[in-house]
């Protein structure tokens, strides 16, 4: 079971609605993966000196699929559901990647149309369709007119921008006119230059001093009228390709215990659906033969309350791999031959978040 040393990013929604009862116009904006310590890391910048900072602990698996429905649904992972990359979709018995809303194996984004129902995926109501103030969503054109953008923005308009300082530059434009009180604004650039080349790599510090840069734009030309929140859906860390812990090299005899073949989960945090007669020695078995590169757990007690939407998707045994390292299955070979950062586990790096309020203006 999680221990929590602050409070959660699940609360995020509950302080809108607040900001929002009181009459503020609020943007929040989202930069994917810059988790606190990157904070620290870019003291130096002015727009730091603005931020009054809360902590937050990220949900476990730290994901951009939890942490996003979250904001999205206004539910906490263990009522939503959606938990990972990629999750087994109890309506279609298979493993499927619900952020591109396609089986995890394709590359083909939106192939579950016509599958996949948005009343099954969804939890319920969105935030927006919530709320009884209009809302705008913006979000980078290449994501924003997807199968489950469409379903997660429901009761907003959907705005998309092809740079941060154009949506920004939109979003603050939004809430200076009549209509809008509520506007998020997601980033995701930060995230995608980690994977790419590890939140150590000097790309990845350009793409958080753009972010920074684009965010004191804003903060020193925005009007008083709003209130600016930025946060982060999780952290990063390094890791190594050629580091991989693959289970079924590890024990060969693990794929004929599986009720899937493919992993659920990513690197960082593995989940296997295990026949039910095999779970004791599935457990064991990766235990011993694990040893210190991962703990090996079972995956409900990773999680307060589970509710029934995560248990019908949530594997049975949980892998997680030790600082910097990785697991998966050979025979599902994806992100892991080629990321040199990750997130899903429980390091600090990728767990300690916040909310944070920009002084403008």
């Amino acid at each position: 079971m999680q221990t929590h040393d602050a409070p959660s990013f699940a609360d995020i929604p509950r302080l809108i609605r607040t900001r929002l009862q009181d009459g503020e116009r609020v943007l929040l904006i989202v930069l994917d993966a810059f988790g606190r310590h990157l904070l620290e890391r870019h003291r130096d910048h002015p727009l730091i000196e603005r931020l009054r900072i809360e902590p937050l602990r990220a949900q476990f698996p730290t994901t951009t699929t939890a942490e996003m429905t979250t904001l999205f649904f206004d539910q906490p992972v263990q009522r939503h559901g959606l938990y990972e990359w990629n999750i087994l979709e109890p309506s279609l018995q298979r493993i499927i990647c619900p952020l591109r809303y396609t089986p995890a194996e394709s590359r083909r984004e939106g192939e579950l149309a016509g599958q996949l129902s948005a009343a099954e995926l969804a939890p319920g109501p969105t935030l927006y369709e919530q709320l009884d103030v209009e809302s705008i969503l913006l979000l980078p054109a290449a994501i924003a007119g997807s199968h489950f953008s469409q379903m997660a923005s429901r009761g907003a308009i959907v705005a998309a921008f092809a740079d941060l300082g154009a949506g920004l530059e939109r979003a603050t434009k939004a809430l200076a006119g009549s209509r809008y009180r509520y506007a998020m604004l997601y980033w995701d650039e930060i995230d995608a230059t980690g994977h790419r080349f590890g939140p150590s790599s000097a790309e990845f510090d350009a793409a958080c001093v753009r972010a920074l840069d684009a965010l004191y734009a804003t903060a020193t030309s925005a009007s008083g009228r709003m209130t600016v929140l930025v946060t982060a859906d999780h952290g990063q860390v390094d890791v190594d390709p050629t580091n991989v812990a693959y289970l079924d090299d590890v024990w060969p005899e693990l794929p004929k215990h599986l009720a899937h073949a493919r992993p659920a989960g990513s690197p960082r945090d593995v989940f296997l659906h295990v026949a039910p007669a095999s779970r004791e020695l599935v457990r064991r078995e990766l235990t011993a033969r694990l040893a210190d590169r991962a703990d090996v757990r079972w995956a409900p007690e990773l999680f307060t309350a589970p509710g029934p939407r995560l248990l019908a998707r949530l594997g049975d045994v949980a892998i997680l791999p030790s600082a910097g390292g990785q697991a998966w299955l050979r025979s599902a070979t994806g992100s892991e031959r080629k990321f040199r950062g990750q997130h899903g586990g429980l390091e600090p790096a990728e767990t300690d978040v916040y909310l944070a309020e920009v002084a403008v203006a």
